[in-house]
């Protein structure tokens, strides 16, 4: 039973601690309240002073003093000095339950709660009486207490080192071992500035002797975070927490560390999140009109491009202006995939597949000095994505690898299987435990520097000249992959060259074949469409393409109008075209709604420039739910109606 016990208080970090008190017999480790009265009694304090808990737990801790220490206020001068300047040691004469008197090295410090309230004390008691058993017993005790510091601790903290006045190091505990990469044989007896980079090394021990000249704290009793350096010459963050004891006369530091490498990472995650967040926030708010604007000017300017007579000189003008408005309704897409606002559209994919067909168009825009390898895995497992946006990913991969080698270079483009741990998991926030599927983009270009690499999925942040990027290429491709609940990762060294890996969640699902390019002829009909839309003016232009396309059109400005129309119409219609953001009651989804219950034959399809959470679950559209994203050409209109309409015949 007492084996069960103990196992089940090693389990529970809270009851290492217990154990640890309780288990010291060589020190008296007691708590005491605000006034001095006995909370705790160890097993070293009752071999060290005679009392059993029941006998001595609620009495005032002056009953170990002497008569005329007692007379003289001592014990009292002892919580007032604790009180003030947060510690009291002493070596003096107390007494045991049995009227003798042994030579006590005491140690009281004052705990205080978050407001300064006093909460009580800690007090350490040592036996130190004189003789050779009592050295013995002294020794022995020490090398139990290193024990219990190298077990115990060892899940309590990650390193705990122990140095004297001069900064060399007394106590060095496995976890420190770990920590810093030197084994304890290695560092003891050495100054701690072994353990620190150059540039702060030399003020340690200035910071010592300022402290023993004039008193003044500035590292000891003061948590903060510095940097640690291991053996192989790398830093990490620490917290460092240094306490001051003394040590058969002489003081003695106790520095307890924690690494927070991980907890800076996650916080790191953190803020790239608030960051996504509130880029989010902002691209939401204009995205929606920025792309009715968008459209009006994009459908006019095909329009215009329609026209026979327009003349060349005129054509070349509104060229330029749809193909400018081409780049910043992708500047919109780009925002939206990177904040997680664009709806994706995921289907099973089978990543080797994917990049066999995009590596034919790679060949074209990267040309001849980047030669394109591949390495793709077999039996390889199928990701549930949307194929359009992950295309774009690669592409954007391979064209930031393309400008990292102006020279020309190397392209390698590989799959694999992935499994995650629970210990990757446990070290990465944003990772859940499981199957993924990694394709991953490597060029032996220019590279990224360190101080660069952890911006690169910043939005608008390139280490491009000026007019050679947006800086949303790698930030649209971050935003996809978390919005498809994967993982990113990035290595890159100046001058050898970069290593990007996107991972995807494994599916059970069998991967579609991929889609036959779309004909360069519009497909037109004369079925009956009602479109809804708010905006006059993408309204007026929706219409006039429509009708451009052989279709009979009804318009409506809102989805009460809308309702309205349908209910009233004399001869049904067959598609109902109608934008997602509406003002007014009924907006577009809930019109949809009314109509598929009322009306089940009728054909749906949504616009949007941004469909926030309407049609769409946690990113991703709705199953059966079809969307054009504004701004949308003539051509995705004609197709995407047209097929609408052939399915809800069929």
């Amino acid at each position: 039973m007492a084996k069960k016990v103990a196992r089940s208080a090693l389990d529970n970090p809270e009851q290492h601690l217990h154990l640890f008190i309780e288990e010291v017999r060589d020190y008296a480790l007691l708590m005491l309240d605000a006034n001095g009265n006995v909370l705790t009694w160890n097993a070293g304090a009752r071999a060290i002073k005679g009392y059993d808990a029941h006998d001595i737990v609620g009495r005032h801790f002056s009953v170990f003093y002497t008569p005329e220490d007692n007379a003289a206020g001592k014990p009292q001068q002892a919580l007032a000095t604790a009180v003030a300047e947060g510690r009291f040691s002493d070596v003096g004469q107390r007494v045991r339950n049995d009227g003798s008197r042994f030579l006590a090295d005491v140690v009281i410090t004052a705990i205080f709660g978050p407001r300064g309230k006093l909460l009580g004390f800690g007090k350490i008691t040592r036996d130190i009486s004189a003789g050779g058993a009592a050295t013995d017993q002294l020794r022995a005790s020490e090398l139990r207490l290193q024990s219990l510091v190298d077990t115990v601790l060892d899940t309590l903290v990650d390193g705990l080192i122990i140095i004297d006045r001069k900064g060399s190091i007394q106590t060095y505990n496995r976890a420190c071992e770990r920590l810093f990469g030197y084994d304890a044989a290695s560092v003891i007896g050495r100054n701690v500035r072994m353990l620190m980079p150059p540039e702060i090394s030399h003020e340690h021990d200035q910071y010592l002797r300022n402290y023993h000249t004039t008193g003044v704290r500035k590292i000891i009793g003061i948590s903060r975070e510095v940097t640690g350096q291991r053996k192989d010459g790398s830093t990490f963050p620490m917290h460092l927490a240094v306490g001051e004891a003394s040590h058969r006369g002489e003081p003695i530091y106790v520095g307890i560390i924690r690494d927070l490498t991980a907890r800076n990472h996650t916080e790191e995650q953190l803020r790239q999140s608030q960051k996504m967040e509130a880029v989010g926030q902002l691209t939401g708010g204009i995205a929606h009109d920025f792309n009715n604007i968008l459209m009006v000017v994009m459908a006019n300017a095909e329009a215009l491009l329609e026209s026979r007579s327009l003349k060349p000189a005129v054509r070349r003008r509104v060229q330029q202006i749809s193909k400018a408005t081409g780049r910043a309704a992708e500047l919109t897409r780009q925002l939206l995939a990177f904040s997680r606002r664009q709806p994706l559209r995921p289907q099973p994919t089978n990543l080797n597949e994917l990049v066999t067909a995009t590596g034919k168009l790679l060949h074209r825009v990267l040309g001849e000095p980047i030669q394109i390898k591949s390495s793709l895995a077999s039996d390889l497992w199928t990701v549930d994505a949307d194929r359009a946006q992950l295309e774009s990913a690669l592409i954007n991969l391979a064209l930031n690898a393309r400008d990292a080698m102006p020279g020309g270079g190397r392209l390698l483009i590989e799959t694999r299987n992935q499994l995650f741990d629970s210990d990757y998991a446990a070290q990465q926030p944003d990772v859940t435990e499981g199957d993924y599927v990694m394709l991953a983009v490597s060029d032996d270009g220019i590279g990224i520097p360190s101080e660069s690499l952890s911006r690169v999925f910043d939005p608008f942040f390139t280490t491009k000249e000026v007019g050679k990027g947006t800086g949303l290429g790698l930030s649209m491709v971050y935003g996809f992959i978390k919005q498809s609940n994967g993982h990113i990762r990035i290595y890159s060294e100046v001058g050898k060259g970069t290593t990007v890996r996107l991972y995807l969640p494994r599916t059970g699902a069998i991967a579609e074949t991929a889609p036959e390019p779309d004909s360069d002829l519009m497909p037109r009909g004369d079925e009956r469409i009602l479109l809804v839309e708010d905006d006059p003016q993408v309204r007026e232009s929706v219409v006039e393409q429509l009708r451009g396309l052989g279709y009979d059109v009804v318009e409506a400005s809102g989805g009460d109008a809308a309702l309205t129309m349908l209910t009233a119409a004399t001869a049904p219609f067959d598609l109902l075209l109608t934008d997602v953001v509406m003002p007014g009651k009924l907006g577009g989804k809930a019109l949809a709604d009314e109509a598929a219950q009322r009306w089940p034959h009728m054909a749906i399809v949504f616009m949007s420039g941004y469909s926030e959470d309407a049609i769409t679950h946690q990113g991703q559209l709705d199953p059966g739910v079809r969307l054009l994203t504004k701004p949308f050409r003539k051509h995705d209109l004609a197709a995407m109606v047209r097929k609408s309409l052939d399915e809800s015949h069929s």
